[in-house]
């Protein structure tokens, strides 16, 4: 593959939205084709480069609250 199918802009994105899918699939989810592999991972890698699954960023988690440093020597 020496391309990146569409609205993927990263090698890892790819393999992290294929191995997602392939958990799915792992798990008991229908494939979207009819494929000649039989690795579930093929299956979607094949999905993702044909634009069938659909994928979004998640929003960023809102910032911890820092919590103050609470000293745990003993005091005389």
């Amino acid at each position: 593959m020496s391309q990146l199918p569409p609205n993927v802009e990263s090698k890892f994105r790819l393999v992290h939205i294929a191995a997602r899918r392939a958990e799915q699939l792992v798990q008991g989810a229908r494939p979207k084709i009819e494929s000649k592999h039989a690795k579930v991972t093929r299956i979607a890698l094949e999905e993702v480069n044909l634009d069938l699954v659909r994928w979004q960023l998640a929003s960023p988690e809102p910032a911890v609250e820092e919590i103050p440093a609470v000293d745990l020597l003993p005091t005389e």
